[in-house]
């Protein structure tokens, strides 16, 4: 029995539970703004805030995103993805502290920024660390487990902020953020990031270890092979890869697909939840209740994911839940322009319910989980972190535009503009997805790599 253990690939999913946690540690972030936007806009707030700057503290988190994009890249360059994510710890737990001894909306502002950085140097290393760490069967199932960390810990948020202050929120959630800091610094390195440092020996012992059945000699040549072959010595090298028509069409897919991501309303529908609830004119439920609710459903679609990722391949599972949260979002702008006919919202309640119910289903049954999957197999080893880089600052402005311009669209237009302008994207989605994506469902990244070049 312990030698079967030994024998397994434990360790990568060990590896892959310290991502859900720190995912789960930015899920505490995501999930907070639902509870603590209604409260800090109340007019019985202890620290009010205004409408306006509300929306900034919903979309900092994002703009934040932006720079620890770049702080990311480097950093993974330098210093490897395993690194990397135990340096996020900083910034989350700069999060925190700020919450904890805020008195005015600025100390909220930095909370909120350093957050995004966080989270931007999360999405900048985590799908590169379990890629180059995992088995091919198995891979996606590691990043999509990872990125369950996020439902789990938005409904944890909007759970514990009901009831408690944003004090007691933080000092709790500075928990789960010093366990994910000591897991990754007991974590090998990964071997593709020591190979390309030259430490042969450390990256045999790294591979051993993530993965006790391989042939290790001739894995670690193949490695060897595969990242000399595809080594630029320079930055400015990295960027000429780019000309490269794969390089360039996987960027342009990977941005595209967390594009998607930020445009269907992960931000804006997360922030805004409990505040679009209680304008549905949802009585037969209390809305804090029906967001926890919800966030449980979203936990229960990204564990779903994680079974069958890796059975029914990407693109199915990306445009099959891109049509199911367009569809969502059609609904839920129906019902506000019902509403606004002067239809009595009592008999429509089960509208609004269905609607955020089947967003929470398909947001992250695909389109949260694929766009992780995707860069973390689409790119050389040798601009990997570069691509990475493009991609996590790509969706960080996406991102500040969705949650930044939800509120002013809101007063502006309406509800329903918003929610049909977020389905028109995830129906474009679909085509998107089924035209240009390409399938890398039980490839190894090698093989991923030989057929991008062929094609």
């Amino acid at each position: 029995m312990i030698s079967k253990f030994k024998n397994s690939p434990w360790l990568q999913w060990t590896g892959a539970i310290g991502a859900l946690l720190m995912l789960f540690v930015g899920g505490l972030i995501l999930g907070w703004s639902s509870p603590y936007l209604a409260q800090l806009t109340a007019p019985d707030s202890p620290l009010p805030i205004s409408t306006d700057e509300a929306s900034w503290v919903a979309s900092l988190v994002s703009l934040g995103r932006l720079f620890g994009a770049v702080i990311g890249a480097v950093s993974v360059q330098y210093l490897g993805s395993k690194n990397t994510l135990t340096l996020i710890g900083l910034p989350f737990i700069i999060c925190w502290v700020s919450l904890i001894v805020a008195n005015s909306v600025m100390w909220i502002y930095l909370a909120r920024t350093a957050a995004g950085i966080g989270i931007g140097m999360a999405f900048s290393s985590f799908p590169l660390f379990l890629g180059e760490i995992s088995s091919p069967s198995i891979r996606g199932a590691l990043v999509t487990l990872a990125t369950t960390g996020l439902p789990l810990g938005t409904v944890a948020g909007n759970t514990i902020g009901a009831y408690i202050s944003i004090q007691v929120f933080s000092y709790i959630s500075l928990v789960p953020n010093v366990i994910f800091i000591v897991l990754f610094l007991w974590l090998p390195e990964s071997p593709h990031h020591l190979i390309r440092r030259g430490k042969l020996e450390a990256a045999t012992e790294s591979l051993t270890r993530y993965s006790p059945k391989a042939d290790v000699t001739k894995d670690i040549e193949g490695l060897r092979n595969f990242i000399n072959k595809t080594s630029s010595t320079t930055c400015l090298d990295r960027l000429k890869e780019f000309n490269l028509p794969r390089n360039r069409k996987a960027v342009i897919i990977v941005i595209l697909l967390y594009t998607f991501m930020q445009f269907s309303g992960l931000n804006s529908t997360t922030f805004y939840m409990e505040i679009i609830l209680t304008d549905a004119k949802l009585t037969a439920i209390d809305p804090a209740l029906m967001v926890i609710i919800l966030g449980v459903i979203g936990i229960v679609a990204g564990w779903a994911a994680m079974l069958v990722a890796d059975r029914c391949g990407r693109k199915p599972l990306m445009a099959g839940s891109s049509a199911g949260v367009g569809l969502s979002m059609v609904a839920i702008g129906v019902h506000f322009v019902l509403l606004k006919g002067g239809m009595d919202p009592v008999p429509m309640q089960w509208l609004p319910v269905l609607s955020m119910v089947g967003y929470q289903i398909f947001v992250y049954l695909g389109v949260t989980p694929v766009p992780s999957m995707v860069l973390s197999e689409l790119f050389a080893p040798n601009i990997k972190s570069l691509a990475a880089c493009m991609v996590s600052a790509g969706a960080g402005i996406t991102g500040f535009a969705s949650s930044k311009t939800y509120q002013p669209i809101v007063d502006t237009f309406g509800e329903e503009y918003v929610f049909w302008m977020q389905a028109a994207i995830m129906f474009f989605a679909v085509i998107f997805t089924a035209t240009v994506v390409p399938e890398t469902k039980g490839k190894t990244l090698q093989e991923i790599q030989e057929k991008l070049s062929r094609k």
